[in-house]
């Protein structure tokens, strides 16, 4: 597994669930929460395409064009339910907005970060979370937990 793919093993996702705000984490293969949704659930980002941070260019400029394709992203999911989502690294080096779309399949979920140059899509089911590549068919399965907002999450261990 390269160095990016640790990463998203590693990322946590805020979602803002109709409850409020709750924190999607990977955990060990097997092991998940009680799932609130009745089909898997989706997670695309138009955030840094091809997983990386163009160095060529400021802080800022490099803003607006992550969000201009999330607004370009928000665009095409209109006739689509969707929930807000937030991907980051657990210690919040790192944080992409996206969302997490309902009542979709893993192949329309890919085809959607294909058009937005995305390594990888999350999709949350009730026994896994699977990383799906989007420029390659690598797959990663895990379990997963969900806390609500201001519970402390532990790193995972090795």
């Amino acid at each position: 597994m390269d160095e990016i793919w640790a990463a998203f093993a590693l990322a946590v996702v805020t979602l803002e669930l109709e409850s409020g705000s709750a924190v999607l984490r990977p955990d060990e293969v097997g092991q998940v929460g009680s799932f609130p949704f009745d089909n898997a659930v989706h997670i695309v980002t138009a955030y840094n395409p091809g997983g990386s941070i163009d160095s060529t260019v400021s802080a800022d400029v490099l803003e607006q064009r992550n969000q201009s394709r999330h607004q370009q992203l928000e665009t095409m999911l209109l006739d689509h339910e969707c929930l807000d989502s937030v991907g980051s690294a657990i210690d919040g080096g790192f944080a992409e907005p996206g969302f997490a779309i309902l009542n979709i399949d893993l192949e329309v979920a890919i085809e959607i970060g294909a058009k937005f140059g995305q390594k990888a899509i999350y999709q949350w089911s009730d026994d896994r979370l699977l990383i799906a590549g989007v420029d390659e068919p690598a797959q990663l399965e895990l379990g997963w937990s969900l806390n609500r907002r201001g519970i402390v999450i532990p790193p995972l261990t090795s």
